[in-house]
C-alpha cells in the first residue's frame, strides 16, 4: 500500500482551524438570546389570549339596535295578519259568519247613488260582525229622508245578496241567525253640513227589524232651555 504524502504541518493546520470553528460557535452562542422551549409555548398561548380579549364586545348601544330590530320584525307581522283577514284580527268571533262580497257592497252603492241625487258619497263595509254604512248627503239634507236612505241602503244589499226572508220580516238571516251563528248587526254614519241634526248615528241588532237613531241635536228643547235657565240664575 502507497504511503499518502503530506507536510508536516498539515495536522497543525487542522487543528487549529478545528479550534478556532469551536470557539466561534461558542461565541455565537453565547451572544445569541437564551429562549427556552418553556418560554415559546407561553408566547404562542399569550398571543390567541390576547386576540380573544381583542374581541367584539357587546355595548349597550347594541342592544337598543336589537331591540329595535325585534320591535319592527313584530311590526311587519302585525301588518302582514291584518293584510292577510283584511281588516282588525278577530278570532273565533268571526267563524260561520255569510261572506258579503265586495261585488254586492259595490252594487248596492251604484243603485243607492243614482237613485238620489242628495248623496255625495257613501261607503258600505264589513268587519267580522258588523256592516257599516256611511253616507255624505248634501248641504242642509231632511233628517227623515236620510234616515230612509241609510235604510234601503241596507234593504238592498240584503236582496242582492239573496238569503231567504222569514214571513213578515223586512230583513233575511243575513241579520239574524244563520246554522246557529249570529250574523250582522248595522252601524249607520251620516253626514250634512248646514243641518242642526246631522251627524246621525244609527244601528239595527239582530233579528230587529227596527233602526235606532242618535241626532246631533237636542231632542227635548224645552228640558235643555230649562237648564240654561238654571245655571243663568246661578
Amino acid at each position: 500500500m502507497a504511503k499518502q504524502f503530506h507536510f508536516d504541518d498539515e495536522d497543525d493546520i487542522q487543528e487549529d482551524y478545528q479550534s478556532s470553528y469551536l470557539d466561534e460557535l461558542e461565541n455565537k452562542k453565547e451572544n445569541a438570546p437564551y429562549i427556552s422551549i418553556d418560554e415559546e409555548d407561553d408566547n404562542e398561548e399569550e398571543e390567541p389570549m390576547k386576540k380573544k380579549k381583542k374581541g367584539f364586545v357587546m355595548k349597550w348601544w347594541h342592544y337598543v339596535l336589537i331591540l329595535f330590530g325585534v320591535l319592527a320584525i313584530a311590526f311587519i307581522v302585525y301588518i302582514a295578519v291584518l293584510s292577510l283577514h283584511d281588516g282588525p284580527v278577530y278570532g273565533n268571533r268571526c267563524e260561520g259568519m255569510v261572506s258579503i262580497s265586495k261585488d254586492a257592497r259595490d252594487s248596492t252603492i251604484s243603485t243607492i247613488e243614482e237613485k238620489y241625487d242628495e248623496i255625495e258619497s257613501m261607503t258600505v263595509s264589513t268587519e267580522c260582525r258588523q256592516l257599516k254604512v256611511d253616507i255624505i248627503f248634501k248641504a242642509k239634507m231632511d233628517t227623515d229622508k236620510a234616515k230612509k236612505i241609510a235604510e234601503e241602503t241596507v234593504q238592498t244589499l240584503d236582496e242582492i245578496v239573496g238569503r231567504e226572508k222569514a214571513d213578515g220580516k223586512t230583513y233575511s238571516d243575513l241579520f239574524g241567525i244563520i246554522d246557529g251563528v249570529t250574523q250582522y248587526e248595522v252601524n249607520v254614519f251620516m253626514m250634512s253640513s248646514d243641518s242642526k241634526d246631522f251627524p246621525i248615528y244609527g244601528t239595527k241588532n239582530v233579528q230587529n227589524d227596527e233602526f235606532s237613531y242618535t241626532l246631533a241635536s237636542v231632542k227635548d228643547e224645552e228640558s235643555a232651555k230649562k237648564a240654561q235657565e238654571t245655571l243663568t240664575d246661578e
